[in-house]
């Protein structure tokens, strides 16, 4: 088993491949590599089965005379984002987002061999940026994970009367539908229940984490771009004003060939990614305001605090990492006209100059991440968000009094 040598997907590359999720690796054997789609398989179509029973607890639980509001938040504030990583991992294994990886994995090769130590820095810069969201979004994916697992055995457990006997009824860490009887088979349903979750949570830091490394690439590629932009043209002049003039146009065209590229890959990611964006932006809000809402059902103390701070803490930083990536690539894009105007433009001829003004009016439309046909990644996005969560939460609360 072999893997690309890439510094970018680094971590998300072997996270992944503990899931069987990761597409790219080159194999000793063809027994190996068929070991290893049998087990990515088995363990797919089991995390699919596992949100199956998810929902299907959860129908239960809107259908029945009492309505347990803390369980019901409970299972919604989880399902909805397993959901979300499981269409995720459906794109991830389309041809689009393949390339995408091939792509970001050649084009690593040709920036480090850069000869500008500029272009390098900014590059390993923007590793450096995607190795801390990624480290900081596993830690407290994994913390609110441990506080999920253990959070049943500090919470009030509820009481049941049977036979005139009031009974104590143990609970799980996550509300899925059980083929067993729970509390007969306490010790066997936990265990079952922390396996369900450790699957759950590493399809869902796993892919999050490898989705920010795609859109940290793009917006690496057009600050390297506009750095270019901004130093063009590097030619050195011979004297020759025919050839000097063809050389200068000849290494814009490249330029323009660049920008095209990022162009292109934004494309293909929009392609790929743009409805599983459209269910997680609309999931969004329903989430933060359902793990918001549990404080108002659960007794306050001090471990519930922390559960619940916790978990809305990392799903804010989740939120922030994409929001203000995409938003700044949308932004950097449109700054490429002015890094073209900061350029030695007015020494040019006619005829380059002319190709300058075509390329400044291109990047006025900016390079977007889209949420659905319609919708843009954008911090206007992420506020929208926060706004539809207040509102759900004012909702809950007037509804209740």
């Amino acid at each position: 088993m072999k893997f690309p040598d890439n510094k970018l997907l680094k971590i998300s590359m072997y996270l992944f491949t503990m899931v069987g999720v990761w597409p790219i690796i080159h194999w000793d054997s063809l027994k190996s590599k068929r070991i290893y789609e049998i087990g990515s398989a088995i363990l797919y179509y089991y995390y699919l089965e596992y949100i199956f029973r998810a929902y299907f607890k959860l129908y239960l639980l809107l259908t029945t005379d009492t309505l347990y509001i803390e369980e019901i938040l409970g299972n919604l504030c989880i399902t909805l984002i397993y959901t979300v990583s499981l269409f995720r991992l459906k794109a991830f294994n389309t041809e689009a987002i393949r390339t995408l990886f091939t792509n970001i994995i050649d084009e690593e090769k040709l920036i480090l061999n850069n000869s500008d130590p500029e272009i390098r820095r900014m590059y390993m810069s923007s590793v450096k940026d995607t190795v801390n969201y990624n480290i900081l979004f596993l830690f407290n994916g994994w913390v609110v994970s441990f506080l999920y697992f253990i959070h049943p055995f500090f919470m009030e457990l509820p009481t049941q009367i049977v036979n005139n006997e009031t009974v104590t009824l143990r609970t799980l860490p996550l509300s899925t539908w059980w083929p067993i009887d729970i509390q007969e088979h306490y010790w066997l349903a936990y265990c079952w229940n922390v396996f369900d979750g450790t699957l759950g949570s590493s399809y869902v830091i796993n892919s999050d984490i490898l989705t920010f490394s795609l859109i940290v690439f793009a917006l690496s590629q057009v600050k390297i771009l506009g750095y270019k932009l901004r130093q063009f043209p590097t030619y050195r002049e011979t004297g020759n004003k025919e050839e000097d003039n063809k050389n200068i146009q000849l290494e814009f065209v490249t330029l323009v060939k660049e920008h095209k590229k990022v162009i292109s890959y934004i494309d293909t990611f929009n392609e790929g990614m743009k409805y599983v964006m459209l269910f997680d932006f609309l999931q969004c809000s329903v989430q933060l305001a359902t793990i918001t809402l549990q404080l108002l059902v659960m007794e306050i103390n001090v471990q519930n605090v922390i559960f619940v701070g916790e978990f809305l803490l990392t799903m804010l930083i989740r939120l922030v990492i994409y929001y203000f990536n995409a938003n700044e690539v949308m932004y950097q894009s449109q700054h490429l006209a002015l890094d073209i105007w900061n350029s030695c433009w007015f020494e040019q001829n006619e005829k380059l100059k002319r190709m300058m003004l075509i390329f400044i009016v291109r990047s006025q439309k900016p390079l977007r991440f889209l949420i659905g046909p319609f919708g843009v990644m954008s911090l206007e996005t992420f506020i929208s968000i926060l706004k539809a969560t207040y509102s759900y939460i004012m909702i809950f609360i007037n509804t209740n009094t």
